[in-house]
């Protein structure tokens, strides 16, 4: 209990400051509720330390560019200004600028849980639900054949030699580009041949789960002749730990040979072949860190005939009748020879006429 709130006095005294406090009270809780921040006052001030906080660095990171775009749009109208019509020029606006419908839907979503967060520290808001944008059906994971990986080798080598063992790593792991650029030696156990993909500071799973990948032979191979100039794996020609990914020089030699795509083609491509040597999607989606198999699921078109050998894996079969079932429904009947009589034929069946009356011989 407040001290400066104890009474001495009567008990009408106390009753009488009781009702000042009452009405000082519920009059202030008015007023609070009638001042509803901008959209930018409430990002800055609350939601931005909230996310910060609360989120991964790496959704963060994206989250917070995201969030800049929300501020430039809406910055100066209130939470409760913020309606369907100024939801719909957003988009249109965002279009017009030729934002892809899926990001427009990220950036509303960022929208959708800055108005969720006001609303649950109980701030006035106008909307409960965003609408998005539809957004097409992805069409079939780009894969590349076994040849392809090999002419993009033969570039890499002849253009950007230190670029083999890193494609040689991706292409055999179907690891994220940031996992194979954040991956330390001592993440490597060249022994038992496996690689354990670990959080880091520097990079972050999906999932944020470790996981662990086998090493294939012509992996253990690089591996093993890779010098080890720091603590992690890959590095540039001066022995620098890569900040970002070589774009200019995998685009370069990946025109060079003739395809289409970017290194995380080389992820659904060791997807790809992975099922056709083992059509298991739930060794799959270990191997990958998908902590949700219906992302994996993405990959079951890649193995039709694999998944036609399924087929006749498991086969129960009715007991042997005389008779077959398409037999029976065409109503044709197999006939036992022994059990017809030569000696006594067979009595005709009797005919009858209407009434159900047999006719007298």
């Amino acid at each position: 209990m407040r001290q400066d709130w104890i009474v001495n006095g009567s008990k009408n005294e106390a009753e009488a400051f009781e009702a000042r406090k009452r009405v000082e009270i519920e009059g202030t809780s008015i007023v609070e509720q009638r001042v509803v921040p901008t959209f930018s006052t409430f990002s800055v001030e609350r939601y931005r330390p909230h996310a910060k906080a609360h989120l991964r660095a790496t959704t963060w990171s994206a989250r917070r560019y995201q969030l800049a775009t929300l501020v430039e749009h809406f910055g100066a109208l209130k939470l409760t200004a913020i309606g369907p019509h100024e939801i719909e020029a957003f988009k249109q606006v965002r279009l017009a600028e030729g934002i892809k419908p899926i990001s427009i839907n990220n950036e509303l979503a960022v929208l959708q849980a800055v108005l969720s967060y006001a609303r649950l520290l109980r701030v006035q808001i106008a909307l409960t639900e965003i609408k998005r944008l539809p957004v097409k059906e992805k069409s079939r994971l780009l894969v590349w054949s076994g040849d392809q990986v090999k002419c993009l080798l033969a570039k890499c080598s002849k253009l950007s030699a230190d670029l083999i063992p890193l494609v040689m790593f991706l292409a055999n792991t179907g690891t994220r580009r940031g996992e194979a650029l954040a991956l330390r030696w001592v993440d490597i156990d060249l022994a038992t041949r496996m690689i354990r993909v670990t959080p880091s500071e520097e990079w972050q799973p999906k999932s944020g789960r470790p996981r662990e990948i086998p090493i294939s032979d012509e992996l253990h191979d690089v591996l093993l002749a890779l010098p080890r100039r720091s603590e992690y794996v890959f590095t540039t020609p001066k022995g620098e730990r890569y900040t970002c990914w070589p774009k200019r020089k995998f685009d370069r030699a990946r025109k060079a040979a003739g395809l289409q795509g970017g290194p995380h083609t080389l992820r659904h491509t060791f997807a790809s072949h992975f099922l056709k040597e083992v059509p298991d999607l739930f060794l799959l989606a270990r191997v990958l860190g998908h902590s949700d198999t219906r992302v994996t699921k993405l990959y079951s078109h890649l193995l039709p005939e694999h998944l036609a050998r399924a087929r006749n894996a498991v086969r129960f079969a009715a007991p042997a009748t005389d008779t077959s079932a398409k037999e029976r429904a065409a109503g044709r009947w197999r006939v036992d020879p022994d059990a017809i009589s030569i000696d006594a034929p067979a009595e005709p069946a009797p005919e009858t006429v209407p009434g159900n009356r047999r006719r007298k011989r």
